[in-house]
């Protein structure tokens, strides 16, 4: 074997195996010629992220980072003490004793409204979200998850579901999201409203899905990407979607689950025959909101099927209510009715109202007084015109006498009349068609109106 010489430049080829290839670069990259560029091209490969060389590769951990899992006490998402906080659900105070034997891991934390949204609400407001919580959460009913948001308009009804969608979505006393998707489904009319009032309240934090128009393939597609999505990280959270279009795709959104569905002008399922109705409790969903401004419906049976869409089971089945409330309260309400039946049916109203207040909440505008200015009114009475006045004798001349009313042979009926004399009292211009075909009780009033008189000019002289 040939011995080494050290430091004697070109012996290293003396040292390489006559069986080994020369190496070949797999790029074009220039070779490296000293140390320097070599480990600036060393640093330059690790500096760059690693990707999974696999087109359109997704993990099953999702955007979910490798790591030590955090051990430790849990905490609230937002802080109770701070001044002004809404708190939903207080843990219950252990002893020192009964802490030493609870896992700290698994200790329920406080709920706590986002501040964003729990400054701006009114007194009425917390109280209504902390009401609609309790319910979807089954805290207010053991084994119902619904309610029935019933303010009158313009105490924000809205922003209450808002604001009980977004705590749903972010937390709850197990530390973790209490759902993963919200379903909103409205009138078409409110279909971009809603979108654009959950971007106003929760300042851009998430992207809802408003489904408002497109093709049947284009719409099946994104309800199936809706309804596919898991997890606690999801991209569109909220789908708000028309109850047409909900109907006419409804195959597609049963085949998933939604944690939480609310129904904005819900007296619109007043008939649990409809297909909306059925299609809508088909879904599965375990927690239901309806709102509705106008809850209260003529026939009981109506009033139940909203009740039992949000929380099935409270007042039995349709027959079971029918024999326990509506069959003894309408024979109480009837004229020939005897005092025990009406005694009767008061009790079976008030134990009617006394369920049904358990997941339906309803205020009136009354508080909302104190919010705004004094009221101040004036009435200022105006005198009919000369021209008004013989027309409006005209009109009592022609009525018929009060024997006919009792007889129901009055040809003018009396909310026609009453709709005549209120344009009359406007402006005869109204009632000038009227006039002209000599209706009933205008019979000969043509000849009182000045001559040469069209309806196409305007002339408020004659209007008192």
């Amino acid at each position: 074997r040939p011995r080494r010489v050290l430091g004697v430049p070109g012996t290293q080829d003396l040292w390489v195996s006559p069986y080994r290839k020369p190496l070949e670069p797999l790029t074009n990259r220039p070779v490296c010629v000293d140390s320097r560029q070599h480990e600036a091209f060393i640093r330059s490969i690790l500096s760059r992220p690693f990707r999974v060389p696999i087109p359109n590769y997704k993990g099953g951990l999702g955007a979910r980072a490798l790591g030590i899992k955090k051990t430790g006490v849990r905490r609230a998402l937002h802080d109770p003490e701070e001044e002004g906080a809404l708190v939903l659900y207080e843990p219950p105070n252990l002893s020192a004793h009964d802490l030493l034997k609870v896992d700290k891991e698994k200790l329920p934390v406080h709920v706590v409204v986002d501040p964003v949204l729990g400054r701006i609400l009114r007194p009425h407001q917390r109280e209504g979200v902390k009401f609609l919580w309790e319910c979807v959460t089954g805290r207010r009913i053991p084994g119902s998850h619904g309610s029935i948001m019933a303010d009158e308009m313009g105490l924000g009804k809205t922003l209450q579901c808002i604001t009980l969608m977004w705590t749903l979505l972010r937390q709850s006393p197990d530390c973790k999201a209490e759902i993963d998707k919200a379903l909103v489904v409205c009138p078409s009319s409110l279909v971009r409203n809603w979108s654009n009032e959950v971007g106003k309240w929760l300042e851009g934090r998430i992207q809802p899905l408003a489904i408002d128009g497109g093709s049947k393939d284009e719409i099946d597609r994104k309800l199936a990407g809706f309804m596919q999505q898991r997890g606690h990280r999801v991209p569109s959270p909220i789908l708000i979607i028309s109850y047409e279009t909900f109907r006419l795709h409804a195959d597609v959104l049963h085949r998933g689950s939604v944690g939480l569905v609310i129904c904005d002008e819900g007296h619109r399922l007043k008939n649990s025959e409809n297909q909306t109705y059925q299609a809508l409790n088909r879904l599965n969903t375990p927690r239901r909101v309806l709102i509705s401004g106008t809850p209260i419906q003529n026939d009981l049976l109506e009033y139940f099927s909203l009740v039992h869409f949000v929380s099935a089971g409270i007042l039995g089945t349709a027959q079971e209510f029918k024999k326990r409330f509506e069959i003894p309260i309408l024979k109480g309400r009837d004229a020939d009715a005897s005092p025990a039946d009406r005694e009767k049916g008061e009790e079976k109203l008030k134990e009617l109202i006394s369920v049904v207040n358990r997941c339906l909440i309803r205020r009136t505008s009354d508080i909302l007084s104190k919010y705004l200015p004094i009221k101040v009114e004036q009435v200022i009475c105006c005198r009919l015109t000369p021209l008004q006045s013989e027309l409006y004798k005209l009109f009592l001349k022609q009525a018929k006498p009060v024997e006919e009313l009792t007889t129901g042979k009055m040809s003018v009926s009396s909310l026609s009349s009453i709709t005549s004399l209120k344009k009359l009292c406007n402006h005869p211009a109204l009632i000038y068609e009227k006039c002209v075909e000599e209706e009933d009780g205008f019979q000969g009033a043509l000849c009182l109106f000045p001559l040469g008189y069209s309806t196409k000019s305007v002339e408020p002289q004659l209007s008192g």
